[in-house]
């Protein structure tokens, strides 16, 4: 077939089958693909995050997939950067490229460009998982409240990754996030990137999360987060500060059943979905296609802009 020439980013919520849509269309396309997810970027974190197979992996020479151990810290600006970095590689080769994932911050930073927030040291970030240890997220959630409410009044008080992100900021620099985030440069990239969003409908999004968690609950998620946590991996290291991980660590300390604890990451899960919707919806830059289940053929259409 012929080679599409623009880069192609599908995207959608958790569970809504991108991944499977991705593939088929990079086997028709002769596509190489690359991730556009904030936990598929770490190492050991395989049945939580729905991370493809190795064999996955090799036949479509997967980018940005297992960069970084679960106690780093992993920016957008970084992921932004290095994914930049792979999609360049991939195209010299000739191969097309397509961009598949769900967190939209990262798609946002690929396309529009960002310069990186102040590094943050390796004592703040140990004062935020002692504090949390001591305090609990709901304390430290009140006090990143207090210090950036412009912020704070956009996330969920359960999103511990943009509460740490306000508190070491904070710490670090004595600056607001927002502020930081106001200040910075956009470089755009040098390529077109067509997004296209397969909307699936929230009641069928919910059937499919609630089968997919059975299913990782079914292939050992219990045991990948007792492995990590017994390997020295803290419960409040950015890889495992996510939904999917915190839940089960909930479990392994006994603060609830393992039953419950699975409830709730279903529960947490199609929040963040809804999360992810909202975003999307909110980006003139993704077409949205409401005709679910979208066919790979309609895609590639799309892409080769007929």
């Amino acid at each position: 077939m012929t080679t599409p020439r623009p880069i192609l980013a599908i995207v959608g919520v958790t569970g809504s089958g991108k991944n499977e849509l991705a593939q088929e269309v990079a086997r028709r396309t002769g596509a190489t693909l690359v991730s556009v997810d904030s936990r598929k970027v770490y190492r050991r974190l395989d049945i939580g995050t729905a991370k493809p197979k190795p064999e996955i992996i090799h036949e479509f020479d997967y980018g940005m997939i297992d960069c970084a151990d679960p106690i780093e810290h992993f920016s957008a600006a970084r992921y932004a950067s290095e994914a930049r970095a792979v999609v360049a590689d991939r195209l010299k080769t000739g191969r097309p490229v397509i961009l598949v994932g769900g967190t939209g911050f990262y798609l946002d930073a690929f396309i529009n460009g960002l310069t990186d927030l102040p590094q943050i040291s390796e004592s703040t970030r140990q004062r935020l998982v002692i504090e949390a240890e001591a305090r609990g997220w709901e304390s430290l959630y009140d006090e990143a409240k207090s210090v950036d409410p412009e912020f704070i009044g956009r996330i969920h008080p359960g999103d511990k990754t943009r509460i740490r992100r306000v508190l070491e900021a904070w710490w670090q620099t004595g600056q607001r996030l927002s502020a930081l985030l106001s200040q910075r440069e956009l470089s755009p990239c040098p390529w077109t990137v067509r997004v296209v969003w397969p909307d699936v409908d929230r009641g069928l999004a919910k059937d499919r999360i609630r089968q997919r968690v059975g299913k990782m609950r079914e292939a050992g998620l219990t045991a990948e987060v007792q492995d990590l946590l017994e390997e020295g991996v803290s419960a409040g290291a950015p890889g495992l500060a996510t939904v999917g991980y915190q839940e089960i660590v909930e479990f392994l300390r006994g603060q609830c059943d393992e039953k419950g604890a699975y409830e709730k990451v279903i529960h947490n899960t199609c929040r963040y979905a809804k999360r992810q919707a909202t975003w999307f919806r909110h980006r003139d830059y993704v077409q949205r296609l409401s005709d679910y289940p979208v066919e790979p053929e309609r895609i590639i259409n799309i892409w080769r802009n007929r």
